[in-house]
């Protein structure tokens, strides 16, 4: 796949503007990937040499690819009439309208001339223009087209819309995107016929028109090289000097942003009042403890954004260079984020996208850029793995004077707690803010209390309950399943146990990993995954999918475990597919092997259409991937990690239009024998799992609810004996 494919991916069919981002989110991703590029301009004079300003300096970046420019000089009749009878040649006069064309930009007081102006100069400089003048025998050439080629593909942006400053920015304008690789034939057959009549025209094979080059002429051009390459910055900032001399009208709102290389809060975005009030909250606590501290933001109540408007809000306090880096632990929530930067109005570098070396480069071009200490901010986004093994980031994040405000954004913090990250935590960031639904490590206290040394105390929490309360998640009904352990299953959990108590550990089944001991914790995850492969489990989801019926199953996410498969047992997601396939309900599996390919995106959007009903997954849907649109959901793999609690019901719980609750079924483990003490052990981590997810359920209460139905009943079991249960 192409880069210009991937930039292009989310761009519209057709672009209304002003009321549509043309530029930012066609014309410059495509044209900084591009191969190759022809512009046909209609509408010519100096004041409009800006048609082709906004994608100039993008192309300017891309090494030594070419630029075809065709356009229409306003020539009087009288040349026209001149031409047509043969007594002056078309190449005299393109070479005298082009003598004047430019040497009245050079002129100009408008800023935004003078940088298309560098640009031209710089690819003439450079051998990377080539530019013809059109001169129709009647009336005047008048196309407004750019063909962008990165690769084998061909983009085409074509309408009504001069490719003038106004036009693309200002005026109401109607501009078609073809992209024959994703928008079908009929794209494809308008991009041939658009390369076909563009080579006619470019090779002067056209009846009523003459073409012909004028670049000899252009002397000006060759006396304006600039000693610097032009940016898209400085055609920013020149847009906002015209217009504070009157000589451009303002641009929509949504520019402003690009213009500045700020983040900027979106406009019409709900923050401090409404169902998001509670991110006015959170950013204002956040502050008040000098930008340092943890927020604890349950999944759906917009984490994401409250720590970018929090950035945006210190940004605007310090008004100089600003770096922000993002760490996240996966991949799926590295895009997520990136897109949400985007949102507030700038590229965030993804270093893990590049190679070594080119990411070298980035981060030097990253450093001068906000060495000279303006109003400038640079975000990355960079994986936790990547963090702690590339001491060039670590090192990068260190160099910089305090002149330049940092910040450090943790999502998922939890997940720094290891001493990958805190056996090199980054020291220089001035500000720094912690994120997640559960930032206490569960059974790790000495990582739990260097994490809030680091990010600072938690500052503000915003629960599970508050998110379903406020609107921001969807309500959600609880019903309970019980399964039951065979006799192998027990003899098998009782057989890890004693091996688990020889070793000194002497707490009940709490699905804990992380132990010192490697031997501990490999015994502590076979135990667990006992109780996560029980049979029955299938069993009893047979039956519940075959009273749902097969064909009315729909936006359904099963999780299976991702532990080590039990002896004599086939991996728990297998046997869920194969049970699925039986029943006709038509399903795709979500694991690391699908986000690694690249496949997710895709195979979310089929499952968020209905080409899928349902999907299978292990841990990979436990942070940073939305499915709104599910709206039931089967846990197999129960565990009391209580982080995961939050997150699956989080996953289920999104909003999304129609939806107005959720049902998740919970398989809840019955020991054979409930008075052992390994029996004891079992009931106590799968009450308090079932206790946490019925107490903020729709039907906590129902005659045939969680409580009266399930909890209570071995509650009283469990405790009729006397609180003596605690060992192992």
């Amino acid at each position: 796949m192409s880069s210009m494919r991937e930039a292009l991916e989310g761009a519209l069919e057709v672009y209304e503007i002003p009321d549509d981002d043309l530029v930012g989110e066609v014309l410059l991703p495509a044209m900084t990937q591009a191969d190759e590029v022809r512009v046909g301009a209609g509408f010519f004079s100096s004041q409009c040499l800006a048609q082709v300003a906004p994608g100039l300096a993008a192309y300017l970046e891309n090494g030594d690819k070419r630029l075809e420019l065709m356009i229409s000089p306003v020539i009087s009749e009288e040349d026209r009439d001149a031409i047509e009878r043969a007594v002056t040649t078309p190449e005299e006069v393109a070479q005298t309208y082009a003598d004047l064309l430019f040497e009245e930009a050079r002129l100009s007081q408008a800023c935004v001339v003078r940088h298309a102006v560098q640009c031209l100069a710089y690819l003439l400089a450079a051998n990377r223009l080539d530019l013809r003048f059109v001169l129709m025998t009647k009336g005047q050439y008048h196309k407004k087209e750019w063909l962008i080629r990165s690769g084998e593909d061909w983009l085409a942006v074509h309408g009504s819309g001069n490719a003038t400053t106004r036009g693309l920015l200002v005026n109401g304008e109607n501009m078609t995107i073809d992209r024959p690789w994703q928008d079908g034939s009929a794209s494809a057959n308008r991009v041939r016929r658009l390369l076909e009549q563009w080579e006619r025209q470019w090779n002067n094979e056209h009846r009523f028109s003459l073409t012909v080059s004028a670049l000899q002429a252009l002397r000006v051009l060759r006396e304006m090289t600039p000693s610097a390459v032009p940016t898209v910055e400085d055609f920013w900032e020149a847009w906002r000097e015209d217009n504070l001399a009157g000589l451009e009208p303002e641009l929509p709102p949504n520019f402003f942003r690009i213009a500045t290389h700020l983040l900027a809060i979106p406009a019409g975005l709900e923050w401090q009042v409404g169902r998001f009030s509670h991110q006015g909250r959170a950013v204002e606590a956040f502050r008040d403890n000098g930008s340092r501290g943890v927020l604890a933001i349950a999944t759906g109540g917009g984490k994401t954004k409250t720590a970018l408007i929090s950035a945006t809000l210190d940004q605007a306090a310090h008004q100089g260079a600003m770096l922000v880096m993002i760490l996240v632990p996966s991949t799926p929530l590295m895009r997520q984020w990136a897109d949400e930067v985007r949102d507030f109005g700038l590229e965030p570098f993804i270093p893990s996208a590049v190679s070594g070396a080119k990411r070298a480069i980035r981060l030097e071009e990253i450093r001068a850029a906000l060495a000279a200490g303006k109003p400038r901010t640079e975000v990355l986004v960079v994986t936790n793995a990547l963090f702690a093994s590339d001491a060039s980031i670590r090192e990068f994040v260190e160099s910089f004077p305090e002149s330049t405000a940092t910040m450090l954004i943790g999502d998922e913090m939890h997940n720094l707690g290891a001493p990958s990250f805190l056996n090199h935590a980054p020291t220089g960031f001035q500000h720094r803010l912690g994120l997640s639904a559960t930032p206490v490590r569960q059974y790790d206290t000495d990582g739990t209390d260097r994490l809030f040394e680091f990010f600072g105390p938690q500052i503000f929490e915003f629960t599970l309950g508050d998110a379903i309360e406020a609107g921001c998640l969807v309500p959600y009904e609880y019903q309970l399943h019980e399964v039951h352990l065979d006799a192998d299953e027990m003899d098998r959990y009782v057989e890890l146990t004693e091996k688990i108590r020889m070793l000194g550990f002497m707490v009940s089944d709490d699905g804990r990993d992380a132990v010192g001991d490697p031997r501990l914790a490999s015994l502590l995850r076979e135990r667990r995954a006992v109780l996560e492969y029980v049979d029955d489990k299938l069993a009893v989801l047979r039956r519940l999918l075959a009273v749902i019926g097969s064909a009315n199953v729909a936006r359904t996410l099963i999780y299976a475990s991702a532990k080590q498969v039990p002896p004599g047992k086939s991996r728990q997601i297998e046997q869920v597919n194969a049970l699925l396939s039986e029943l006709g309900i038509i399903s795709h599996q979500f694991t690391n092997a699908e986000t690694s390919r690249g496949d997710a995106n895709a195979l979310l959007a089929k499952f968020g259409a209905g080409d899928y009903q349902v999907l299978t997954a292990m841990k990979v849907l436990d942070e940073g991937v939305d499915i709104p649109q599910t709206d039931t959901a089967f846990i197999l793999a129960s565990s009391t990690v209580e982080r995961e609690w939050v997150q699956r019901r989080g996953r289920l719980l999104r909003t999304a239009p129609g939806k107005q609750r959720a049902v998740l079924h919970d398989f809840f483990v019955v020991p054979p024998d409930s008075d052992c003490r390994e029996g004891r052990s079992v009931l106590r981590g799968e009450l308090a799992r079932a206790e946490a997810f019925a107490s903020l359920a729709l039907n906590e209460w129902d005659a045939n609810g969680p409580r009266l139905k399930v909890t209570s009943v071995y509650d009283d079991i469990l405790y009729q004996g006397g609180p003596d249960a605690g060992e192992n």
